[in-house]
């Protein structure tokens, strides 16, 4: 009688099978579960973005108006109060103190006109997005995918 021969049994194969197949997806999986935490941040930033445009236009358009007159203030006050609505958009208060809203949020970004012909005041932001993992996301591919822009977020409203 001959000895029987060794052969790999089934469960030490499905086991290196399962290891080439984990070696094959986990690139494709980290690159959607970075995707995923990158928008996630990306959507966070511009909704606070957006919420300090509004809240500095609807403060600026509340107080712009010189008395009863019907017209927008002129000079210094208007100064000031551009002054304010600049630091509500970047500090979430008038006065300009403690920390930016976001990082590398600026007064210089933000912009504040009015318009006195239609009483409009408009406010733009102009951001430039930081991304969580740097400059860009690896696509292991030997490239990478771009996620430094500019997020530019304008918002008008009537002097009241």
């Amino acid at each position: 009688m001959s000895a029987p021969r060794h052969t790999p049994t089934s469960h030490s194969r499905q086991r290196g099978l399962a290891m080439v197949e984990f070696a094959i997806s986990a690139p494709v999986l980290l690159l959607l579960l970075f995707a995923t935490v990158e928008f996630a941040n990306f959507m966070i930033e511009y909704s606070m973005l957006s919420d300090a445009v509004r809240n500095a236009t609807r403060y600026v358009a509340g107080a712009a108006l010189a008395g009863d007159s019907g017209v927008l203030q002129q000079g210094g006050p208007w100064n000031t109060l551009v002054s304010q609505g600049q630091n509500l958009a970047v500090y979430g208060n008038v006065g300009g103190a403690g920390t930016a809203l976001l990082p590398a949020l600026a007064v210089s970004q933000i912009t504040i006109t009015g318009d006195p012909t239609s009483n409009n005041i408009s406010t733009t932001a102009t951001y430039p997005y930081q991304s969580l993992f740097g400059g860009a996301i690896p696509d292991f591919m030997g490239g990478s995918i771009a996620t430094n822009f500019t997020l530019t977020i304008s918002t008008t409203m009537r002097a009241l």
